[in-house]
């Protein structure tokens, strides 16, 4: 993997998923990606958070601003072409993601031979072999950070620790915040870190949650 011209374009569920978004906002700080999301996964996200979280409107959008601050690439706008390209084996509910995928690699300055990433939990939603065929990978964040720390250990692991740093309400240690990705799927990056550090990832200790 090259970071360079590297796009990504960020579901609804990772965005929402605290800790894997807290460390990709930092590896973004670490300008080994641009991240994209669109206006329909910003109101999915409005709408989802408060239920999911117990959060306040104004909670949830403070956060999602935070993110933007970090990503002021994010938004991509949305053509019916786009949608017209997407894959009859993606489900349904997903079509809006994989067009916003579609319409990164659409983009009239983008370089055909760099990698447009999706990055969701759906992976089997998302038909990754078809996805494929248009030169769009589809990973699940927790492969995602994998990839990212086996080719980019020293940033990403700044990037870790600077979550890690940032984290106070509530507060996670670094092996917490390990522990929280390992269980994300990032196993290679929890591991690496871990004997690089001499860490052990430990389960949060609800005391401090």
């Amino acid at each position: 993997m090259t970071s360079e011209g590297l796009s990504v374009v960020l579901d609804t569920c990772v965005l929402l998923s605290p800790r894997v978004a807290d460390v990709l906002m930092d590896l973004r700080a670490e300008k080994l990606f641009f991240a994209h999301w669109t206006a329909t996964i910003d109101s999915e996200f409005m709408r989802h958070m408060p239920r999911l979280f117990n959060a306040t409107q104004a909670q949830a959008a403070s956060r999602l601003m935070a993110m933007k601050k970090r990503c002021p690439e994010w938004e991509i706008e949305l053509s019916n072409a786009d949608f017209t390209q997407v894959p009859s084996s993606v489900d349904s509910g997903d079509r809006h993601v994989a067009a916003a995928a579609i319409a990164v690699r659409n983009l009239p300055d983008s370089d055909r031979n760099a990698k447009v990433l999706l990055v969701t939990e759906n992976l089997r939603d998302m038909a990754p072999t078809a996805m494929a065929r248009l030169g769009i990978q589809v990973l699940r964040p927790g492969a995602f950070l994998d990839e990212l720390y086996m080719a980019f250990s020293k940033p990403t692991t700044r990037a870790v620790l600077r979550a890690a740093g940032d984290l106070k309400n509530p507060p996670y240690t670094v092996a917490e915040l390990l522990f929280a990705l390992k269980r994300q799927g990032a196993k290679a990056l929890a591991a690496g870190m871990a004997e690089a550090l001499q860490v052990k990832p430990v389960k949060k200790d609800k005391l401090r949650a």
